[in-house]
């Protein structure tokens, strides 16, 4: 195959004040250990409004962040992926795998004074289980049926389907627990009331959400500041420009702007590989002509991974076709996936014309109105023009583009998927019938039985062998998820920060951060 011309793209760069250009909004204070801050102030620039606050409601990944600050799980990951006791202090499944029984650790309560104990624990999962609205029922409901309280402080789960994965699954949304005395508030999703270390003292819904520590808070090693305030910048230059300015403390940064914001004299933490977070693209199978395995092929083949990588994102992202990268137990090694990761333009167009689309096709794509998601789709329209698809871009607001594909009315999605503690939370979302990232219900017969397997047990070797048997299916079905590549995370910040940590499963490391003075 000849070689073809690296493309050429409008990448917007950010460009902020040089070394010596006058960079005097800037903290050039260096952390010092022996000068800790527990009375600082954190201001975190995150890019994306959350959908909702409360954490069985909301729709999309980027909720997080905000939601992990308010709300503790039952349980926690560390940075490898791995359970930790979080407000269960311990767990158990027992050898018939019917049951999974929790321990509550004894010191923890809501915001509201409420303890956490068993029916707290019990409330929030009939919630989930039986509430209309929420979002995350699919999560658990093919694994829990029912919940008993056996004391003050256990709780066993009564279960329908293999519970093998509920230490990690209890790490993310199904674990994030609610006051019971709150559960019925109509404002929940404005005023949250959680375990977690922080309150909400105040929001401007959209603009900025202000937090201040708990001083009852049980883990008083947690999270060593007082206050924490998330500013909604959604322009990257606003985000850059308010961190120069000493307006806020950190915010992350993507590409090229790592190495800017480092040469304008700001702090950049990286972390040391791929996270499960990753850049993608999202087909609907009812729409257009995506119900075509040759045309999902060939869409994934003609995308210059290797080039998205390099020029948008300066090599801090990955490439790869699988949802889970090298280094985390979910990802196979024995899956020969070159068909589709592989950029081979020539036999894009030949599996159109299998297709019996010669003369390509047309569709469009909702991408929303953040700088990388934009420059994605630029990239991957390039590149599907070069075998003859016409990609339409329509921009819009992150949540609008999300909330439209999810209920069926966007051909596909330029986005981002933020990573979860459970490979599972993927493969429910991607693969199977009725998943948010499936609005085409594209599956198999055989994909239900391989995603139970994966939870028969809570070895992670076994678990392994499972994935690989199902990322095999889900290639062999043809994937409506183009992955484009996985995040390798960088936050820029002010000078006097220290022991931010980077989780393969995602989110931020503000539980671990030191400030000084």
């Amino acid at each position: 195959m000849p070689a073809r011309p690296l493309f050429t793209v409008a990448v917007s760069i950010l460009t902020v004040c040089l070394l010596g250009t006058g960079c005097a909004g800037i903290d050039q204070r260096t952390f010092d250990p022996n000068a800790l801050d527990r009375e600082a102030e954190v201001v975190y620039g995150q890019i994306v409004v959350p959908s909702s606050l409360d954490p069985h409601r909301g729709v999309t990944e980027n909720d997080l962040p905000l939601l992990a600050v308010i709300y503790d799980r039952i349980t926690d990951v560390d940075t490898d992926g791995n359970p930790i006791p979080m407000l269960a202090e311990s767990w158990s499944l027992d050898e018939s795998g019917k049951t999974f029984t929790l321990v509550m650790r004894s010191d923890a309560t809501f915001s509201d004074g409420t303890p956490v104990d068993a029916p707290a624990v019990k409330a929030n999962f009939d919630r989930i289980l039986t509430d209309p609205q929420s979002t995350i029922r699919g999560q658990i409901s093919t694994t829990i049926g029912s919940v008993d309280v056996l004391d003050a402080r256990t709780v066993r789960l009564n279960l329908v389907g293999p519970g093998g994965a509920l230490p990690t699954l209890l790490a993310s949304r199904p674990g994030m627990l609610v006051s019971p005395a709150a559960l019925a508030n109509p404002d929940l999703d404005q005023n949250p009331v959680g375990a977690g270390a922080f309150t909400m003292t105040r929001s401007i819904p959209g603009t900025a959400y202000y937090f201040e520590r708990r001083p009852d808070y049980w883990d008083d090693d947690a999270y060593r500041f007082s206050n924490l305030t998330f500013l909604i910048q959604l322009d990257t230059a606003t985000r850059m420009n308010s961190l120069q300015a000493g307006e806020s403390t950190m915010t992350g940064v993507v590409g090229p702007q790592k190495e800017e914001a480092a040469a304008g004299g700001l702090q950049v933490f990286t972390s040391s590989g791929a996270s499960t977070s990753m850049a993608r693209i999202s087909l609907n199978t009812e729409r257009s002509e995506f119900a075509k395995k040759q045309v999902r092929q060939a869409m994934n083949l003609a995308i210059d991974r290797e080039a998205i990588s390099r020029v948008l994102y300066s090599g801090d992202c990955i490439p790869g076709a699988q949802p889970y990268p090298e280094g985390y137990f979910a990802h196979s090694d024995e899956l020969d996936d070159s068909g589709w990761s592989s950029y081979d333009p020539d036999r894009a167009r030949e599996l159109l014309a299998e297709a019996g689309l010669p003369n390509g096709f047309t569709f469009t794509a909702a991408v929303p109105s953040l700088s990388i998601y934009q420059n994605n789709a630029q990239v991957v329209q390039q590149n599907l023009a070069d075998v003859g698809i016409d990609m339409r871009i329509e921009v819009m607001d992150a949540t609008q583009a999300r909330a439209r594909f999810v209920t069926g009315d966007a051909d596909a999605l330029v986005g981002q998927y933020g990573g979860g503690t459970d490979p599972g939370l993927y493969v429910q979302s991607a693969y199977m019938s009725g998943g948010g990232d499936n609005p085409g219900n594209l599956s198999t017969p055989e994909m239900a039985e391989l995603f139970a397997e994966t939870a028969r047990s809570t070895d992670v070797e076994q678990r392994s062998a499972a994935y690989a048997d199902l990322l095999a299916e889900a290639f062999d079905m043809g994937p409506a998820q183009i992955v484009l590549c996985h995040s390798v995370a960088s936050v820029a910040t002010q000078g006097n920060l220290a022991n931010y940590e980077f989780y393969k499963t995602g989110g931020t490391g503000l539980r671990t951060l030191d400030v000084s003075k």
